[in-house]
Order: structure tokens, then C-alpha cells, then sequence
């Protein structure tokens, strides 16, 4: 079974032997065909600006495999690392992934942040600095804002009197993420309820901003945590 994606492309093994890093089973005579292929001890893979080393299940290293000039990676080893879990169905010999997360990431010169947000969520608005995901009616906004010729304690005012013109605050407080400091606003708006938290960065060039909002009509018990779940995930990869 080869997933081909042709310059990165993914297989289980020289032989097709890594079958999701497991074992092959009975059929497996039937249905692999030996092949000659070289372990590419050169290649490197760089995830969301770290380096990332391919390990099976057990936390062996792995290697890419290049077979006639294309290279292939292991499907589980990559697929998870990116938020993504997959299944395995030794009948049918086929391979499911899904996304129980996505991680979204905003790389800048001074800066590496990320979250994860649910996996059912789609892309609604993408640049380098700033993401919403979202369904039809909950979502998240991720962004990386320069702060220019204010300080901190500008932006933070600034946003308030912005928020305050247009919604009702419900709660403000301070809220430090990790070694960030941050403001933290839960307020209402005409359709829906967001809460939000502008993170001071680790220099003076930017701030961080997550936000949830849900619209108003089906903000419930089952959803009224989302903001928590989704900023216990923030975290900084440079």
C-alpha cells in the first residue's frame, strides 16, 4: 500500500514490510512485492520550525526510503506528529486517517508559536501570521500582530476600547501563558460570545492573539470550555 505525494512521498518500507509500524500478517505474501530501494540517512524533515526525527511506535528511529528518485516516509510516524491518528484494517488492508487536531503554527523572524483547534474545523482565512478556523457556528482566531511604535499596555487599552464599542465584557482579567503575559476578555457580541487573550511576546516586535467565539445561539455547557482547550495547547517552538 503506498501513499505517493511524489517528492514527500510515504510508504511503510523498503519492501512494503512497515505496515503502520506493525506487523504484516498472514496475507502478506499475497499482496507485497519485493523491491530494490536505498535508506536515505541524509533527509531531514523540519515541523513548524523544529527539526522532527521519524520514529516508529516504540520510539525506534526510522529512515527515509528512496525508491526510483522519489522519497517516501513512514505513514504513522508523519501522519501523528502533524495531528492526525490513524487506523489500520489488516482486511481490507487500507489505512484511515483522521484529525482528531490541527496544529496551526505563525512563524515569524523574532518568533514560533502554535495551538492545536478540532480537527473538524476548516480553514476559513490563512496568511503566515494569522488563522481562523471554524464550522458554521464556533471557531478560533490565531494571529501574530506587530505592535510597531506601541507598547504592550497601548494594545491592550486599544483592544479593550475597541471590544467595549461593539459588546458587552462579561469578565477581564490578567491570564500569563507560561512565561507570556497576557489580558484575557470573555465578552458578548449582538450574535455570538468570544473570549480572547492578547500574550505579550518574549520581545517588543509582536503580540499573540487566540480567540474563540461561538455563536450566541449555541453557546452551551458542551462548548463554554473550548477557549480552555484550545489555549492549553499554546505553546512556543522558538
Amino acid at each position: 500500500m503506498i501513499l505517493n505525494l511524489k517528492k514527500i512521498t510515504i510508504i511503510f518500507s523498503i519492501t512494503l514490510a512497515f505496515i503502520l509500524g506493525g506487523s504484516i500478517g498472514v496475507r502478506a505474501d499475497s499482496v507485497l512485492e519485493s523491491i530494490s530501494a536505498y535508506l536515505d540517512h541524509s533527509f531531514k524533515i523540519n515541523l513548524y520550525g523544529t527539526d522532527f526525527a521519524l520514529k516508529d511506535s516504540e520510539g525506534n528511529k526510522l529512515e527515509a526510503i528512496n525508491y526510483n528518485g522519489s522519497t517516501y516516509l513512514p505513514l504513522r510516524s508523519v501522519a501523528e506528529a502533524t495531528g492526525m491518528k490513524v487506523k489500520w484494517d489488516e482486511v481490507e488492508r487500507t489505512a484511515t486517517l483522521e484529525k482528531n487536531s490541527i496544529v496551526l503554527a505563525n512563524l515569524t523572524a523574532t518568533s514560533g508559536v502554535k495551538i492545536s483547534v478540532d480537527g473538524l474545523w476548516s480553514p476559513s482565512y490563512i496568511t503566515e501570521l494569522k488563522k481562523i478556523y471554524s464550522n458554521w457556528y464556533m471557531g478560533v482566531l490565531f494571529e501574530t500582530t506587530p505592535i510597531d511604535d506601541k507598547n504592550f499596555k497601548d494594545v491592550i487599552a486599544m483592544k479593550t476600547k475597541e471590544i467595549k464599542s461593539y459588546s458587552k465584557i462579561i469578565e477581564m482579567k490578567d491570564m500569563n501563558i507560561g512565561v507570556l503575559k497576557g489580558t484575557y476578555i470573555d465578552f458578548e457580541e449582538p450574535d455570538s460570545r468570544s473570549k480572547v487573550v492578547y500574550l505579550e511576546s518574549n520581545n517588543s516586535k509582536e503580540y499573540f492573539t487566540v480567540q474563540v467565539f461561538v455563536a450566541k445561539s449555541k453557546y452551551s455547557d458542551e462548548n463554554k470550555d473550548a477557549f480552555d482547550k484550545v489555549i492549553s495547547t499554546f505553546e512556543r517552538y522558538r
